[in-house]
Order: structure tokens, then C-alpha cells, then sequence
């Protein structure tokens, strides 16, 4: 039997006080409300204990749910997240159970409820994806691709500028260098290369923007910088003005580091501790979902190709006509000046003709364009008109001296 409609507290509070007044008996009291004697009891207790508070019901949850996580567990995913205040559910259960895998975790999903009961999950903020593209090789392996950026400059709190020169493995997500530079030159980041390329060895491929150092203006594109990779047999890969997405991964890294530059240290000594605190973490601790779960330090090794003690000379083919780069970046071609790049000023590049007569330049391997027959200067292929059927070909290869 249930309580009558007409207002349950009304009801139970008639019932209690005729109970109290006692002229009636239990057993005729609770016919006439229309309820157990075992109810009846219960509520006339809980009033006598509690007053009128004790007549409202209480929650039907159980006190203690049997699926519920042990708070020993939900101790230690708090206390991870704490340590860890930038990592999501997915990271601080994975990470939990990588170090601790005989303990029953709960799920993913369940982590993120305990971490918000506890206040330690804000606003998600929309989710960065990159778009993909098809203009640049697949990553296959483990140096097969390296990539580089400058994450944008702030100053540290001696008021010096800092510029982080970050360099990745794209396969492994393996963050090889994370460089306090002052600004993004030659000056600073070869020496960073060097190191990564004697500890790591040569990746196949480097992927970069096109600003400084890794690219200049022009037609070949090459700095210095360049210039040192591809003697070292290491392609160049680079991603389209105003695409950044096409270096996805290594937009994503910048994203993860960006409360770095919120939080700046006293000076660069400082500021470069707090970063090789960072990349240990991020290598080593940090899973990531593109692994599944792993951490980048167990996918990550070392190159076969090592740093030679001396960069190699070209090795052109006995057919090519082999030029000079003067001082000034130019070349004496058919007895006019050819400018191909500054910053290969005193490298010898190779001119070689195709069957349809067209004057390709490259150094290395790395190709630098086409010499136009007409205007006698250096363009990219896309810039040159298809000869007409039929023409001659000119004297190709009676190249006048350096």
C-alpha cells in the first residue's frame, strides 16, 4: 500500500500526530492511511529522531555502490593529474597503467568524471586538426622524415628574446631538440643540427616552413643551412606559403608547449632547464593517442646514417657540365651570367641537357631549376614555355669558363 495523494509530508505529518495522541491503535491507524504497520513504525521513528525532517524521503542511491572506483585509485589518478595538470584522461589512465599494470583502472571515461568531481577539468577547447595533403612524401619510419619551426619568439623575464628552434622525428612524434634560441639564424640553429646529427644520426628528408634559416627567397630557395643538408644527402621538404597544417604534426607539438612561453623563466639558462624538463616529459612520460598510447622514447631509434667528419663533394656524372659558383652566387653559362644562389658561393653544380634540349641545373642530387634559353636566366621548371616542335637545339653544353 501507498500514501493517499493529497500531499504526502500532510499526510505522514496526520499520521505521526494522531500516533503521538494515542487514541488510536497502531494496526487501526495505519488501515485507515492505508499503509503497513512496518511503515507506519518506520515513519513514527524517524520523527522521533529527526522531527518533521525525518518524514522526507532519502536519496535511493546506495551509500556505497558496488562498481564503484576504490578511493585508493581515485587518490592516485587525482594525484597523477596534479603532477601532470596539462594531460588529458586518456594520457594520466595510460600512463597509470604503464607503471602500475597490476592494478584494476576503470575506464578512460570514468577518470574524467572522477577529475571533474575534483575541479581538475576545464572548458575543452576545440580540438586542432590538421588538414591533409598530398604534395609531401608519407612518413614510413623512424628518420625518414624530420621536422622543423621556430615556435613563436616571447621574452623571459630579464627581458631577453626567446625564440624556441623545435626539431621532431614525424614517424616517432620523438622531439630530438627544443632550443632557447635568440633568433632564428644560421648561427644558432646549425650548431643544434650538428649536435642532433652526431647523437641521432641523418634523417632522409627535413620539412620545414619557408622563413629563415631553412628557406630564403629566390629561385633555388637554398640558405646556408640548406646548403650543409643536402651536401649531407638529406632532402629538403618544403610545405606551402600559408599551409601550415601540412607540417600537422609538428603544429600540433607547438600547441602542447604553448603554456611554456605563458609562464616564461628568469633568464634563457632557465628558461633551456625548464624546456629539457619538457622534452624528457614529453619523450619519455607523456603517451600519445597517434602511438596508441605509447610514449615517443619506445618508438624512436637512431639512424643508420652517420654525421661524416667532412661533407662530401659532389659526384656528377662525366656528361654534366660542372660550374663554379663565383662569390657573387653567379655562373658563366654559353658566355652570359647565370645567377643561381648566394649561398652556394663556391660550390660546384651540375648543368645537364634532357633530349627535348632543356638546361637542368642541380647541386647534388637537389635540383635548382632551368636555365630559360631565351633569357638566359635561372627559373623554375613551371616558368618555362614548352619549345616549339621541331626547333634545334642550341649548343648545349659549350658552357664558357668559370
Amino acid at each position: 500500500m501507498v500514501w493517499r495523494e493529497t500531499g504526502i509530508m500532510d499526510e505522514r505529518l496526520k499520521f505521526v500526530g494522531e500516533c503521538l495522541e494515542g487514541e488510536e491503535t497502531m494496526t487501526a491507524l495505519c488501515a485507515a492511511y492505508g499503509i503497513s504497520r512496518k511503515t507506519g513504525y518506520k515513519w513514527l521513528g524517524r520523527y522521533r529522531a529527526l522531527g518533521p525532517q525525518g518524514l522526507l524521503d532519502l536519496p535511493r542511491a546506495p551509500l556505497a555502490h558496488g562498481r564503484a572506483t576504490p578511493e585508493e585509485l581515485v587518490a592516485r589518478i587525482v594525484a597523477e593529474k596534479e603532477a601532470r595538470p596539462l594531460w588529458g584522461p586518456k594520457k594520466v589512465l595510460a600512463r597509470l597503467q604503464r607503471t602500475e599494470p597490476q592494478l584494476s583502472w576503470p575506464a578512460a571515461s570514468t577518470v574524467g568524471e572522477i577529475l571533474k568531481r575534483h575541479g581538475l577539468v576545464g572548458r575543452r577547447r576545440g580540438r586542432w586538426r590538421a588538414a591533409g595533403t598530398g604534395a609531401l612524401a608519407p612518413v614510413s619510419h623512424p628518420n625518414a622524415v624530420w621536422s622543423g619551426d621556430y615556435k613563436g619568439w616571447f621574452r623571459t623575464r630579464d627581458g631577453r628574446r626567446c625564440e624556441p628552434l623545435t626539431v621532431m622525428d614525424a614517424a616517432s612524434r620523438y622531439v630530438l631538440a627544443l632550443e632557447a634560441c635568440a633568433t632564428p639564424s644560421e648561427a644558432e640553429a646549425w650548431p643544434v643540427f650538428e649536435r642532433l646529427f652526431k647523437e641521432h644520426g641523418l634523417p632522409d628528408r627535413f620539412r620545414s616552413d619557408n622563413g629563415s634559416p631553412f628557406a630564403a627567397t629566390g629561385v633555388t630557395g637554398l640558405t646556408p643551412l640548406a646548403v650543409r643538408f643536402i651536401k649531407l644527402g638529406i632532402g629538403l621538404e618544403r610545405i606551402t606559403p600559408g599551409r601550415p597544417q601540412q607540417n600537422g604534426r609538428h603544429e600540433r607539438f607547438h600547441l602542447t608547449m604553448l603554456p611554456l612561453a605563458a609562464t616564461p623563466e628568469a633568464d634563457q639558462a632557465a628558461q633551456q632547464a625548464a624546456f629539457d624538463a619538457f622534452r624528457k616529459s614529453y619523450n619519455d612520460e607523456r603517451p600519445h593517442e597517434a602511438l596508441a598510447m605509447a610514449v615517443p622514447a619506445t618508438q624512436y631509434r637512431p639512424s643508420p646514417r652517420r654525421l661524416p667528419d667532412h661533407l662530401p663533394e659532389p659526384d656528377y656524372p662525366a656528361a654534366a657540365a660542372v660550374r663554379r659558383v663565383r662569390s657573387n652566387g653567379e655562373i658563366k653559362w654559353n658566355g652570359d651570367l647565370v645567377y643561381v644562389a648566394g649561398a652556394l658561393a663556391g660550390e660546384a653544380v651540375a648543368i645537364e641537357e634532357n633530349q627535348e634540349g632543356t638546361w637542368t641545373l642541380r647541386f647534388h642530387t637537389h635540383p635548382l631549376g632551368i636555365i630559360d634559353r631565351k633569357t638566359r636566366r635561372l627559373v623554375r621548371p613551371s616558368a618555362v614555355q614548352p619549345r616549339p616542335a621541331g626547333a634545334g637545339a642550341d649548343t648545349a653544353m659549350q658552357g664558357g669558363e668559370v
